[in-house]
């Protein structure tokens, strides 16, 4: 009775609905900019073939043995992806600047492990790390999540079909399906309320999508005829289509917004499964077959040409001409992968096991080893860089005003390489506060024998003072309490998270408790989009502090940039022109200090001077890189500003006296 698994055939319709979703995916990553639900169609497609693929094994030909399955996967897979591995991580070496190769590098390998997914999540909570360019192997989260699935699939499947067989009853197989897509569409929901662009990566949070598929298999496979065809094949073109386009950007995905595409996709499958309607007609024709046929190529090519050709050509934008370009580079290098790379080795039978996993590792091999030299040439000069910067005398600046030099700075590949990877002790020592961490952690700098302890807390833009208010500590007798946590400043905003909230209340109680000579931290907030100012939720803070007797200092926020600074001299580190990456201080700063109206609570430290001239905010000054990425401060130059800090802070601790 399970003979009505076996697939009807060849489905033209679902090779033209993949390449919608691969044209949908090019178009909005190149000109629109925002999640378009391509790659949650191309999840139901992948579920209702691997599916099928599945069931039939085991219904028609009693086979429960998963390993035949996954060298079918990995003889498709391998080749093409490997090769646009290694050629991506070639290229991404001699296009990409030294300040964000060694992550591509980390991404290609967790590509390369089909882990990639899991490698953006942890990126998505390292704060300091999401601010540079896209990888260019960031579409592989995509495929990754897939082999994961792929791993899962038979493992779950299987056992549903032995009970169904046993039971003589499909019945097991639909509700085991339509379990997990509730448990993991719940998960979604939570998550993507919860962290969104972690959720997005989740491959807890897009399992219901291929599940999707698997239903609509089980589906089809159970029903005798299709009413209404055109009816469901047009809705179903109009979920996938009219959901790219008029879905709001900042969706949250993969939650209910998901449904639209994943429903289309499901529609389409069903509206074809026993004989085409219009639409399903309109799919079949030749052109979108053929780009069908290499969509899973044509998305894995497209991605990197569109990253290094912006990054090559110096490009925000891409043009109409230079797009289509794109596409049509991606389609060509998709053909010619799919014809001369992967249809050799799709002759192989999925029996022949060894063979397929041996595909794998042949391609496999080449770019791990690749990857794994360039990584570790570059943690080789990465070290040697910090252990250079440890030893180095930095001589603080002793004027009171930096100002614009008549020539750029020549900087060296290593330094462009290391800029990132030099950040306060607070982070290396694991004091930082984390993510959607709420312990109120604490570490200790300056003179820890000292009875005159101040608190530095806030977000990372208070965490990288820290450098400075050591060598002060130190030299002052005052003990620099360090209590900080990434993204979320002394004062939690509306946008915060709850961690945010809670953190903030934990720090004004240790704080109350401490009870310290003075608490330093931000004065106002910078941005490079909005005017400088200071939040409501600071000055709330300055006060329940200030109430308690304590002294409350605030240092100025410095100026940020709308761009990555040290990418940026990079960039432009053949130009005459010093004042290629600086901005007008006019943009990034208000005139005065708007601190001085809380001068009853919160006493201001100004370094306005120490990175602006009267007219512009400069990228670097006495052969120093201000900033490690397009707004923190590097620590070379917190040290260089020690002197300035010092002065102030030092005036302002007599005037508590």
């Amino acid at each position: 009775m399970f003979d009505k698994y076996i697939l009807s055939g060849y489905r033209n319709d679902i090779q033209g609905l993949r390449a919608i979703g691969a044209l949908i995916i090019m178009v909005f990553h190149i000109w629109v900019h925002k999640v378009s639900g391509g790659v949650d169609v191309f999840f139901v497609i992948s579920g209702f073939l691997m599916s099928s693929i599945i069931l039939k094994s085991f219904f028609v030909h009693n086979i429960i043995n998963p390993f035949p399955f996954w060298g079918g996967i990995i003889k498709r897979v391998a080749p093409s992806a490997y090769v646009v591995l290694g050629t991506t991580l070639i290229a991404s070496y001699l296009i990409i600047s030294p300040v964000f190769i060694a992550g591509v590098v980390n991404e290609i390998i967790a590509s390369a492990l089909h882990v990639e997914n899991l490698q953006l999540m942890r990126q998505s909570v390292d704060y300091l790390a999401s601010d540079g360019l896209p990888s260019p192997v960031q579409q592989f989260w995509a495929l990754s999540i897939q082999i994961q699935f792929y791993i899962i699939l038979p493992l779950v499947l299987i056992p549903l079909a032995y009970i169904s067989k046993r039971k003589k009853t499909s019945l097991p197989l639909f509700l085991g399906v339509a379990l997990i897509i509730f448990l993991s569409f719940s998960y979604a929901v939570i998550s993507v309320k919860n962290d969104p662009t972690m959720s997005y990566f989740n491959p807890l949070s897009r399992v219901w999508e291929f599940f999707f598929g698997v239903l609509s298999f089980l589906f089809v496979s159970n029903i005798n005829k299709v009413k209404y065809k055109e009816v469901l094949g047009s809705l179903g073109i109009f979920l996938i289509i009219g959901g790219a386009i008029f879905i709001p950007k900042g969706a949250g995905f993969p939650s209910y917004v998901s449904l639209i595409p994943v429903l289309g996709a499901m529609l389409l499958i069903i509206s074809g499964s026993k004989g085409n309607g219009l639409v399903n007609d309109i799919l079949s024709n030749k052109i979108l077959v053929f780009l069908g046929g290499i969509s899973f190529t044509v998305y894995l090519w497209h991605w990197p040409i569109l990253i290094l050709y912006k990054e090559y050509f110096g490009y925000n934008t891409i043009s109409l001409f230079h797009g289509l370009v794109i596409m049509l580079t991606s389609i060509i290098l998709a053909y010619f992968s799919n014809q001369k790379i992967e249809s050799p080795f799709k002759k192989i039978p999925r029996e022949k096991v060894i063979l397929n996993f041996s595909v794998g590792i042949l391609f496999f091999l080449p770019v791990i080893a690749l990857s794994s030299m360039l990584k570790s040439q570059i943690t080789s000069t990465i070290d040697n860089s910090l252990i250079d910067f440890e030893t180095k005398e930095i001589k603080p600046f002793s004027e009171d005003k930096i100002y614009l030099e008549d020539k750029a700075t020549n900087f060296d590949r290593e330094t462009f390489l290391s800029v990132k990877k030099i950040k306060p002790a607070s982070y290396t020592i694991g004091c930082n506060q984390e993510g959607t961490g709420v312990k109120a952690k604490t570490c200790s700098f300056g003179d820890i024998r000292s009875n005159k302890q101040i608190v530095l807390v806030g977000s990372s833009h208070a965490t990288q003072w820290l450098p400075a208010l050591d060598e002060i500590g130190k030299k002052n007798d005052i003990e620099i309490i360090n209590m900080t946590k990434s993204g979320c400043s002394l004062g939690a905003f509306e946008t915060s998270d709850e961690s945010c909230d809670e953190w903030n209340k934990r720090v004004l109680d240790k704080i109350i408790d401490i009870n310290p000579y003075a608490v330093i931290t931000n004065s106002t907030k910078t941005s490079a989009r909005r005017k400088e100012f200071i939040p409501k939720s600071y000055i709330e803070s300055w006060e329940k502090i200030a109430s308690n007797g304590i002294n409350v200092i605030g240092i100025r926020d410095n100026p940020r940039f709308n761009f990555d600074v040290p990418e940026c001299i990079y960039q432009n580190r053949n130009s005459p022109d010093v004042n290629s990456c600086s901005v007008d201080r006019a943009d990034a700063l208000l005139k005065n200090d708007p601190t001085i109206d809380y001068k009853h609570i919160i006493s201001s430290i100004d370094m306005s001077d120490m990175f602006c001239t009267n007219d512009k905010c400069l990228p670097v000054f006495s052969g120093k890189m201000i900033y490690r990425d397009s707004n923190h401060m590097s620590v070379e130059y917190t040290y260089f500003i020690e002197d300035s800090l010092k002065t102030k802070l030092n005036h302002i601790l007599a005037n508590f006296n």
